[in-house]
């Protein structure tokens, strides 16, 4: 990172959207994650309304088989597998529709973001304290194997429902929430980045491959911080994470799984396996002044938003270093997805998508593009937001 020491006030590129609330719709490999009650186990191929929200869907995040929605008022909502209580709702009962985590609201907490990994959830309530609940990988052989947790602290038993994480609290409230397999990031008001649970690829982004039971602050975002660099946007999937810095400029650490974090320095040379330490994403097919304003990462690719309103792929073992999609000029980019295997983007004029990301389609390579219908999908053409990173996707829809 010796490439980002420059000091100084920078500017930021990148403003947390407003979504409107709306209704909810979701469709994937595995309908147990899809929020849908129906007998069969079997996938969910074209998105189906969840008929418990009216209208009052705020965000939603999505893992490989549950899945966690917040509502206008803050109320948190998960479904989907629970083997581990990583529905934080005080029991391991799986769950086919959404269901009313109770701790926060009888707490009197509103729920403002919210990360899952695989088998754990962290979310960041309106106390500014942060909440971990779900797997703490407790078997006997996950024992022997020291497998490290995203939970925060040293618990010998699943989490059932939210508890606090206890050496955050007293330091400046959260800001974001990220996670992925057996671990979690926040970032707080001071820009400070708090990591832990697994760093065996790289995940924590401290410049080690260590586990760390407890959150410990990261040193190397302290001295970016120092030089007047702060974090933006931050997401995590499966065992990788981007983060949007100020002045346009992305960075990545952890497993780049067929080329999903963009970072590799010598496109034809493997040298992203790992990144113990953030990165910045490669911008050599970028144009020169062009600024990065929003991304998106999915389980094995990624998508990158400039200024010059042109978007940029990596990943899908076809790319290890962004590259420029083909779409017409005249049309604004206005949203898009990157999931697995395919993607999707919104623009003034039609919604893209690639492979199988909203219906069973031929499987292309990753630059053809199908034009889908919103109306017919979603009974609106009114999509607030859209996505899921892994085989399960949603779009919130005003109809």
């Amino acid at each position: 990172m010796n490439c980002l020491t420059h000091s100084g006030v920078f500017k930021s590129l990148w403003t947390r959207p407003f979504f409107r609330a709306g209704n909810l719709y979701t469709w994937g490999v595995h309908s147990l994650g899809c929020g849908i009650n129906q007998d069969s186990q079997g996938d969910q191929l074209r998105p189906r309304r969840i008929d418990a929200f009216n209208g009052n869907v705020q965000k939603v995040y999505p893992s490989e088989y549950f899945t966690a929605v917040i509502t206008d008022n803050g109320d948190l909502y998960t479904f989907g597998n629970n083997n581990y209580g990583q529905l934080g709702l005080g029991n391991t009962e799986q769950q086919q529709t959404p269901q009313l985590v109770k701790y926060f609201r009888d707490k009197g907490l509103k729920v403002v973001d919210v990360a899952l990994g695989s088998n754990h959830g962290v979310a960041l309530a309106s106390d500014g304290n942060i909440y971990t609940w779900g797997s703490a990988n407790n078997s006997v052989l996950d024992q022997l194997l020291c497998k490290p947790n995203g939970l925060g602290d040293n618990y010998t038993n699943n989490l059932l429902q939210p508890q606090i994480v206890q050496k955050l609290v007293g330091t400046p409230k959260g800001k974001f929430v990220s996670a992925g397999i057996n671990y979690s990031i926040m970032v707080n008001e001071n820009n400070q980045v708090y990591v832990w649970g697994a760093g065996k690829r790289g995940e924590l982004g401290n410049g080690c491959s260590l586990n760390f039971k407890y959150p410990e602050l990261n040193p190397i975002f302290e001295q970016l911080t120092k030089s007047g660099y702060t974090i933006q946007k931050i997401k995590s999937c499966f065992a990788g994470t981007l983060a949007l810095l100020n002045e346009g400029i992305v960075v990545g650490w952890g497993r780049s799984y067929y080329g999903s974090l963009g970072v590799r320095q010598q496109e034809y040379v493997v040298t992203d396996l790992e990144n113990y330490s953030p990165t910045p994403v490669n911008l050599k097919y970028f144009q020169p002044n062009e600024k990065v304003v929003d991304f998106d990462l999915g389980y094995n690719l990624s998508l990158f938003l400039t200024d010059q309103n042109r978007i940029y792929l990596s990943g899908y073992d076809e790319t290890y270093v962004p590259r420029p999609i083909d779409l017409p000029k005249d049309e604004k980019i206005l949203k898009f997805s990157a999931s697995n295997n395919s993607f999707a983007i919104l623009t003034d004029k039609n919604f893209y998508t690639s492979n199988e990301y909203v219906i069973p389609q031929q499987k292309r390579n990753l630059g053809f593009l199908f034009k889908s219908q919103p109306k017919e999908l979603f009974e609106s053409t009114n999509i607030e937001q859209f996505g899921g990173g892994y085989r399960v996707r949603y779009a919130v829809v005003n109809n």
